[in-house]
């Protein structure tokens, strides 16, 4: 279905996936654990992943509509405006789920008395418009929205239940590290891709008069600076496993071993080689996947 599509459905999927893990493998246990009840119950807290999805799905669609010259040339196969939906109808949509978005989030702030809710939905809303239409064209400031956008899926939850987690003392302690941690692992490996990404499509964004990091100071210095977010990352994931390794070569261990940093230094270890189009579309793919082991990952933690 077109519509599908253009508002990457897969992707919105992992956001929710993503919500509801920490939600009811991380927070809902340890609001148990400390006798605490969720300011959010199901109904709301799927309105919190809604609106949240609202918001990536706007940011596709007006990307796609300011990316259509791009697209033509980065991934023709892939483009959906123009060729399944009309350009008129697109903007229909993008204003559509904006104000539906808006309106439900207005809704949610009201209704668990979380006021400083009202404001993000349209920040984030005018953020991957900017993004859009200029930010993504310029060196970084493109890339580091992105990331702080997949940051922020993780961040609104516990935005939303934070006078719960300030309650839970010394639980909640373990429950904000485990947080920060999927933060900074968001932000590093959204960063890392999107690096890839930039240098993927140097032929269409240089077309379209992008500055993006490749095309100003060359793919050189964009592979280094890809290195140089990934080895971040790998610091992180290395932190992360030598804090909580009290059991040696346990399941949490070797998931994260073998799922998420191996497959990290072998893409840092063939990003420098890495030349042709097809070989970086393969690098993509596989930071692609590292964020997702991250994503699976909370269900070996869950345990």
């Amino acid at each position: 279905m077109p519509f599908l599509k253009l508002i990457r459905f897969h992707n919105l999927s992992i956001i929710v996936l993503t919500q509801y893990l920490l939600q009811y493998l991380i927070l809902v246990p340890g609001f148990k654990s400390a006798g605490l009840t969720p300011l959010l119950d199901h109904l709301h807290f799927s309105i919190l992943a809604l609106s949240t999805v609202l918001i990536a799905a706007s940011g596709y669609i007006i990307n796609d509509l300011e990316d259509y010259e791009i697209d033509l040339i980065n991934k023709p196969e892939k483009v959906i405006i123009n060729q399944y939906i009309s350009v008129k109808n697109a903007w229909r949509m993008y204003w559509c789920v904006s104000f539906f978005g808006f309106l439900i989030s207005l809704y949610l702030a009201f209704h668990v008395r979380n006021f400083p809710l009202i404001f993000i939905y349209p920040t984030a809303i005018l953020l991957l418009y900017f993004y859009s239409k200029s930010l993504k064209k310029s060196i970084l400031w493109g890339n580091v929205v992105v990331s702080i956008f997949c940051a922020f899926v993780a961040g609104i939850v516990i935005f939303a239940e934070r006078h719960n987690i300030l309650e839970m003392k010394e639980l909640g302690k373990d429950v904000i590290s485990i947080f920060i941690f999927y933060l900074l692992f968001a932000f590093f490996s959204t960063m890392f891709r999107e690096i890839i990404k930039d240098i993927e499509d140097e032929e269409g964004d240089r077309k379209n008069g992008c500055q993006t990091l490749p095309i100003f100071f060359g793919k050189t210095t964009a592979k280094w600076v890809g290195i140089f977010f990934g080895t971040v990352l790998l610091l992180i994931l290395g932190y992360w496993i030598s804090s909580r390794n009290k059991n040696g070569f346990d399941l949490e261990f070797c998931y994260i071993l073998f799922g998420i940093i191996s497959p990290l230094v072998f893409s840092l270890a063939k990003l420098f080689s890495a030349k042709t189009k097809k070989e970086l579309h393969i690098l993509s793919q596989i930071s692609k996947y590292i964020m997702l082991s991250g994503i699976l990952y909370l269900l070996i933690l869950s345990f």
